[in-house]
């Protein structure tokens, strides 16, 4: 039986955001693809930008 013929075993999981196909070894490790990261580091620049009520002084 040569090399070619057996079966390739990869780990994959679901992406914590979107729940997609992780294939990466990367994108697996960290739980998230890369789109879904840079959505979710958008997503806390935005949060973090956000003023309330606390954040802006008496006049």
């Amino acid at each position: 039986m040569a090399d070619t013929d057996r079966p390739e075993v990869r780990l994959v999981a679901h992406c914590r955001r979107c729940h997609g196909w992780l294939v990466s070894a990367a994108s697996v490790a960290q739980g998230i693809g890369p789109t879904c990261a840079e959505r979710e580091r958008a997503d806390r620049r935005a949060a973090a930008a956000t003023l309330t009520l606390f954040d802006v002084d008496a006049a």
